[in-house]
């Protein structure tokens, strides 16, 4: 039991008149559900006009939509910001004010690591030494953000693929 040929394959087993004959049935069908269409766009038509006629006004037309003040479905009460308006513009309190780039509290743990160090370190050993000498953090990927941090310091060279020392 073989599969079932489908498009140019199965079209080729097919001698000519049948092709022709299946080609005549389609353009039959394409022109039937042409004329429906005309008769339903004529059915329309007319249904339109009764209602324009009722004082419908024509086409239906939607209301105004959500009163203001009115939250959306999923969003939170008190979410602050209204449609159109940017992300910082929201009420409540101003978020932390980004100091200059390279001077946190951690940038400076891993200044004193390096200094410390006469030869490159890895990332790994790098976020060790800091963790050692009292900075205090939660973070699982601890070592991903101290390279990160090492991007941001001016003062901190690339020595190599994960290693990095002071310049």
């Amino acid at each position: 039991m073989g599969r079932r040929k489908r498009g140019w394959k199965a079209a080729s087993g097919l001698s000519l008149t049948d092709l022709r004959r299946m080609l005549e049935e389609k353009e039959g069908q394409l022109s039937g559900l042409a004329e429906r269409r005309d008769e339903l766009a004529a059915e329309l038509a007319e249904v339109e006009a009764e209602l324009a006629a009722a004082g419908g006004g024509g086409a239906m037309r939607r209301g105004p939509g959500r009163p203001p003040g009115r939250r959306g479905p999923g969003r939170p009460k008190g979410s602050g910001r209204g449609p159109g308006r940017p992300k910082g513009s929201g009420k409540g309190k101003p978020g932390r004010k980004p100091g200059p780039k390279g001077h946190s509290e951690l940038h400076n743990a891993i200044r004193a690591v390096l200094k410390g160090s006469s030869e490159p370190m890895k990332l790994a050993d790098i976020a060790a030494a800091v963790k050692k000498n009292g900075y205090s953090t939660k973070s699982k990927h601890f070592p991903m953000i101290v390279g990160i941090r090492l991007t941001e310091m001016a003062n901190a060279k690339k020595a190599g693929r994960g290693l990095y020392t002071m310049k």
